[in-house]
C-alpha cells in the first residue's frame, strides 16, 4: 500500500511531515477558540467579529503569497514566516485580552496565508513524477493531525488549558521551520521566474467558471456560519452541554468521518460533479438544520458528523469541476480567485450568524447556512457537465491539498 511513496524526494517527505507537527498542535486548541474568546472577555458578537477577521486574513493574502512565490522562490516564502510565527503564538498564549488576542491570530493567520501557494507549488515541482503521490503522502499528515491534534488536546486541556496549547503550538514551530530552512532544497530558479500574463490569463477562463465560483461562495457563506465560525463550539458548549474535552473528542470523531467525502468525491468522474454536488449541497442543508435545531448532542451528533461528510464531498467536487474548465495556463489564477471569493463569503459568516443568533437563538446561524446552500444550486445549474475547453484532469490529492491551508 505504501510502496509508492518510497521514492519520494526529501522534500516532499520533510515538508509533509513538518505540516503534519505543525497542524496536529494547531488543532489542539483552534476548535475551541470562540471559547477561549468568550472566556478573556468578548461576547457573542464581539466573537463572530472576530472570526469574521480571522478569515479575511486567512483567505485574502493568497494571491498575494502565490505572485511572492512566482517571483521570488517557494523555499524561503514559506519557511521564513515561521521565524515571526513562533514569537507571535507564544505571546499570543499568554495575553489575557480578547482583543490583543484577536490582533495576534489575525497577523498569523494573514501570515500564514502567504505560505500555502508556495507549498503547494514546491511540493509538486519536487515531485514531478509522482505528483499524485506527494500530495496524497502530504494528504496523510493533514487528515492524520485533524484527529490526532483534539484527541491529544484532550489530555494536556486540563493541564494546560486552551492559552497553554496556543502557547505548545508556538514551541512547535520552532523545530518545523529549522528542519525546512536547513534540509529542504529550492525547485524555483530565477531562471523559470517569469511575469504573469494577465491578457493571456483572461481569454483562457470560461464562463463556466464563474458560475462554479459563484456558487462555491454561497458553500463557503454556509461554512462562515457553521464549521469555519465560532457557532460550533458555542451550540456544542451551551446548548449541549459538553466541556472542552467532549467537544474536541466530537471534533477528532467528525475529521475521521469526512474521510467518507474523500471517497465520495473521489467519484466526481464517474458519477458526474454536477449531480453530486447537488445531492451533497441538499443533503448538507438537511444535517445543518438538524445540527443547529437539535436541543442535546444525542440528538445532534448524527447531524454533525453527518454533515462533515457533505462538507468534504463539496469541497473536492468544487474543485475538481474548477480543474476540468480551466486549463494548465489558468488553473494557479483560477484557484486564487475561488479562494479570495469564498474568503470574503465565509468572512461575512461569522458577522452575520452572530447578528441572527442575537435577535433569535444559536440554531439561527446554521439554518442560514442551510439556505445559503439551497440557493447555490440556482448558480450550479448553470454550469455545463464535463470538462471545459483545453481542460486537463487534476489528481484528488492535488485537489485535497490545494484546499488545505499551512503553516
Amino acid at each position: 500500500m505504501f510502496n509508492h511513496y518510497r521514492q519520494l524526494s526529501r522534500n516532499t517527505i520533510v515538508l509533509s511531515m513538518s505540516v503534519g507537527l505543525v497542524l496536529t498542535a494547531y488543532f489542539a486548541w483552534s476548535p475551541l477558540l470562540a471559547l477561549h474568546l468568550r472566556d478573556l472577555g468578548a461576547d457573542e458578537f464581539q466573537v463572530g467579529v472576530a472570526f469574521s477577521i480571522f478569515t479575511l486574513a486567512h483567505y485574502l493574502p493568497a494571491m498575494l503569497g502565490g505572485f511572492l512565490a512566482d517571483r521570488f522562490g517557494r523555499k524561503w516564502v514559506f519557511t521564513a514566516p515561521g521565524f515571526v510565527l513562533t514569537p507571535l503564538y507564544l505571546v499570543g498564549g499568554f495575553t489575557r485580552d480578547w482583543m490583543v488576542l484577536t490582533l495576534i491570530l489575525s497577523a498569523t493567520n494573514f501570515v500564514g496565508a502567504l505560505q500555502w501557494p508556495a507549498m503547494q507549488a514546491f511540493l509538486s515541482e519536487s515531485d514531478e513524477e509522482r505528483r499524485a503521490a506527494a500530495f496524497s503522502f502530504l494528504e496523510i499528515f493533514v487528515l492524520g493531525a485533524a484527529i490526532v491534534g483534539p484527541l491529544v488536546s484532550s489530555f494536556f486541556l486540563p493541564l494546560l488549558g486552551i492559552a497553554g496549547m496556543i502557547v505548545a503550538h508556538g514551541i512547535v514551530l520552532i523545530p518545523a521551520t529549522l528542519a525546512r530552512a536547513l534540509i529542504l532544497h529550492e525547485t524555483h530558479h530565477s531562471s523559470q521566474r517569469n511575469a504573469l500574463n494577465w491578457r493571456t490569463w483572461r481569454t483562457t477562463v470560461p464562463s463556466a467558471i464563474l458560475w462554479i465560483i459563484g456558487a462555491n461562495t454561497l458553500f463557503a457563506l454556509a461554512l462562515g456560519l457553521s464549521f469555519e465560525g465560532p457557532f460550533s463550539a458555542l451550540l456544542a458548549n451551551d446548548v449541549w452541554k459538553l466541556d472542552h474535552v467532549q467537544i474536541q473528542w466530537v471534533n477528532a470523531a467528525g475529521a475521521a468521518v469526512a474521510l467518507i467525502g474523500v471517497w465520495l468525491g473521489g467519484k466526481a468522474d464517474v458519477w458526474g460533479g454536477k449531480k453530486i454536488w447537488f445531492g451533497a449541497a441538499i443533503c448538507f442543508a438537511i444535517t445543518l438544520a438538524g445540527w443547529g435545531l437539535a436541543p442535546r448532542w444525542e440528538i445532534g451528533i448524527g447531524f454533525f458528523l453527518a454533515a462533515h461528510i457533505f462538507y468534504e464531498t463539496i469541497f473536492i467536487v468544487a474543485e475538481t469541476m474548477l480543474a476540468q474548465h480551466s486549463t494548465r495556463a489558468s488553473r494557479s489564477s483560477v484557484f486564487g480567485l475561488l479562494t479570495t471569493a469564498a474568503g470574503f463569503s465565509t468572512a461575512a459568516g461569522p458577522t452575520l450568524g452572530a447578528w441572527a443568533a442575537s435577535r433569535s437563538s444559536l440554531a439561527a446561524p446554521f439554518l442560514l447556512g442551510a439556505v445559503s446552500l439551497l440557493s447555490s444550486l440556482g448558480l450550479l445549474v448553470r454550469v455545463t457537465e464535463g470538462k471545459g475547453k483545453a481542460g486537463e484532469e487534476m489528481p484528488l490529492e492535488e485537489i485535497l491539498a490545494n484546499q488545505t491551508v499551512v503553516e
